[in-house]
């Protein structure tokens, strides 16, 4: 049987014109493509998380979120984790969708990693059909994303303890003065002070002031790396997320 994938939206809404190349692609794999009904209607985060729950109890082989911006977090009290967890699915998301992949994650891995304008399709396609992890840019598995989106987290039962994790972070916007208040209130989330290591990717704004996060790093006792291989670069690869 082939294989089937769904494009889906759980945060804000997307254009369907701008998908037609994902489309296309995985048409022209024979790989049939479900597009979410609601993707481009300003609906409730229910009946948003309703379509997903559906792909899920269909074995849908990969869902795709498409969308990214703020809304996200309202689609979180409706997901079943239990459908995820019994499911072959392997769910991608990015950005604002950081939030669903931590707690998906919690259940089952998922994958840091977004669809719309990349150029890592062929990668894509072989990890779907033959198990490649040549899409990733460490096969190993984090908890983390975005930080702004990560952050959502906070206060709710569903942050993860950091002890013993090893993170991931980045994000698109924010200057210096932003990403260093997240910075702050990420060091008072559970379990921060025994982090088994962190990764900074991208931060698209700071540019030169970069060296901050370099010299934040460097005073921490856990190990603290920087790679520009994953963010929201269009060349971006791939993680893997498990809370």
């Amino acid at each position: 049987m082939g294989k089937t994938v769904g494009l889906c939206r759980l945060s804000n809404p997307v254009k369907r014109k701008d998908l037609e190349g994902v489309i296309q692609f995985f048409q022209d794999w024979q790989i049939q493509v479900l597009v979410s009904p609601v993707l481009e209607q300003d609906v409730d985060g229910k009946t948003r998380a309703s379509i997903l729950n559906d792909w899920f109890s269909q074995d849908v082989d990969a869902v795709f979120d498409v969308s990214g911006g703020d809304l996200s977090i309202e689609t979180l009290p409706y997901i079943d984790l239990d459908r995820y967890q019994k499911s072959r699915t392997l769910f991608f998301g990015y950005s604002d969708l950081t939030p669903i992949l931590n707690v998906l994650g919690r259940v089952r891995k998922t994958i840091l990693f977004q669809i719309r304008h990349q150029t890592r399709m062929e990668q894509c396609l072989a990890l779907l059909e033959q198990g490649s992890q040549d899409l990733f840019w460490d096969t190993k598995p984090y908890v983390g994303g975005n930080i702004r989106c990560f952050l959502k987290l906070a206060g709710t039962p569903y942050f993860p303890d950091l002890a013993g994790k090893d993170v991931f972070l980045e994000s698109y916007s924010g200057d210096l003065y932003r990403i260093r208040s997240m910075i702050r209130q990420f060091e008072w989330m559970p379990g921060f002070s025994r982090i088994q290591s962190l990764t900074f990717g991208e931060f698209t704004m700071l540019k030169e002031d970069r060296k901050w996060l370099e010299d934040w790093g460097s005073h921490q006792e856990f190990p603290v790396a920087f790679t520009e291989e994953v963010g929201h670069d269009r060349f971006s690869k791939a993680l893997w997320i498990k809370g």
